[in-house]
């Protein structure tokens, strides 16, 4: 018992430290905090019991049924923290190898026992209803290996848990009922996991309790002295912090949807207005005197030379929006394609203009990911010019500078910056 306790601790202490871990890493200098990602889901499928009485035995499987709730929160990729409760009900049976004689009170003998009513193990079955409460970190280990936009998931998850279980002994003839036992429950699940939108999922997983205190299914400890329950089948999770971040991301769409019409319009503007007095100098000669007709025409050049230099000068001028990014996204999103076909125009209109893109991340996350994300948003953007045919050579420097601390939401901060150089 007190091994269980060590390990009972031991566990509770690493539950809290990686827990307190996950909730540093979403804190940053400039907001002290990140976005919440609360997750809650359904779980089903079996189970299977093993004390003195097992539910996979030399003659048969019994196989059993458990189903549940939980709810959880994503601290990062890596880790998360999660709290639910399962219902299930098994059966188990004797072993071969146990040819014991149970008394009706609950004493085991070698063979039956004169005056006493009793029954052979193997003419006996127990049937289990339990209940748990459990409390997992779950570290996701795929995501120390893949870009943030993988949707697959690889979890090991040590569990904390408290146990209780009822337990019916059942005989030839009659049922023998105990009275429900409290475990302490210290085990783990594997998952593997795949993310089908973005705010729904599914895995597959299983798991293994070991339950301190009395046998669950009653029967007098012997050679065998286990006391585990297992359980595997498939979760199914809803994401509700996912339904906020899209809405966030549409708080931001005016900035970068509203804004590519006005520069397009302020150049036809400038544009308009040399047009003015070039129309003075072409009039004045047809007013004055025949022989300045020839002059003319060196005045038009001039002006349609100058006004091509305010053509340019003001597509130079030119104000690109924003790119903004999903959160852990580096693809880019079919509503920011208007204002890079925009700057594409631009730029193969002038050849003489390049482009710098400076990309940035919100705080979620520590700053070595943030680094990285920041760099694969740059890269989509550089890399979708050049797919529309503009040289690398024409890029200018590269420029991701990770996490923002200065922006105003963590929206905005999820952003890619375009301008032109020359």
């Amino acid at each position: 018992m007190i091994d269980h306790f060590k390990t009972a601790i031991v566990t509770a202490l690493f539950l809290a430290g990686a827990a307190q871990w996950g909730m540093a890493q979403t804190q940053s200098p400039a907001t002290g905090g990140g976005e919440p990602l609360w997750y809650v889901g359904v779980q089903g499928g079996t189970s299977f019991g093993q004390g003195t009485f097992r539910s996979i035995t030399e003659r048969q499987i019994r196989w059993g049924l458990q189903g549940g709730v939980f709810a959880g929160y994503h601290f990062n990729r890596l880790l998360s923290l999660e709290a639910g409760f399962q219902y299930g009900a098994q059966s188990q049976g004797a072993l071969d190898c146990c040819t014991y004689w149970l008394s009706e009170d609950g004493t085991r003998y070698l063979s039956p026992v004169v005056d006493q009513t009793g029954w052979y193990y193997h003419d006996l079955d127990t049937h289990t209803q339990w209940g748990k409460m459990a409390l997992q970190v779950n570290a996701d280990l795929l995501s120390l290996f893949t870009a943030p936009e993988c949707r697959w998931s690889l979890n090991l998850s040590p569990q904390i848990s408290a146990v209780t279980t009822k337990t019916r002994i059942i005989a030839p003839d009659k049922e023998i009922p105990h009275d429900r036992q409290w475990h302490l429950g210290l085990g783990g699940q594997a998952s593997l996991g795949y993310q089908i939108t973005e705010r729904i999922g599914a895995s597959l997983y299983g798991g293994i309790t070991c339950l301190t205190g009395e046998r669950f299914d009653n029967i007098p400890v012997h050679a065998h002295k286990s006391n585990l329950m297992y359980d595997a089948g498939v979760k199914v999770t809803l994401g509700l912090g996912a339904r906020k971040k899209a809405q966030a991301a549409q708080e931001a769409v005016p900035i970068p949807v509203a804004e590519p019409e006005k520069p397009v319009a302020e150049p036809e503007n400038q544009v308009a207005e040399p047009e003015k007095p070039v129309a003075e100098p072409v009039v004045q000669p047809e007013v004055t005197a025949r022989p300045e007709e020839p002059v003319a025409q060196p005045a038009e050049e001039a002006a349609r030379l100058e006004r091509e230099k305010a053509e340019k000068e003001a597509a130079f001028q030119t104000p690109i929006p924003n790119v903004y990014f999903a959160n852990n996204s580096s693809a880019i999103r079919i509503i920011s394609i208007p204002q890079l076909e925009m700057a594409l125009s631009i730029l193969e209109r002038y050849p003489d203009f390049n482009l710098e893109v400076h990309a940035y991340c919100s705080n979620v996350g520590d700053k070595t990911y943030n680094d990285k994300l920041s760099e694969l948003r740059m890269e989509a953007i550089r890399s979708w010019f050049e797919e529309h045919g503009i040289s690398k050579e024409r890029m200018g420097k590269a420029y991701y500078h990770g996490i923002d601390y200065n922006a105003p939401t963590a929206a905005k901060a999820r952003r890619a910056e375009l301008k032109f150089v020359k």
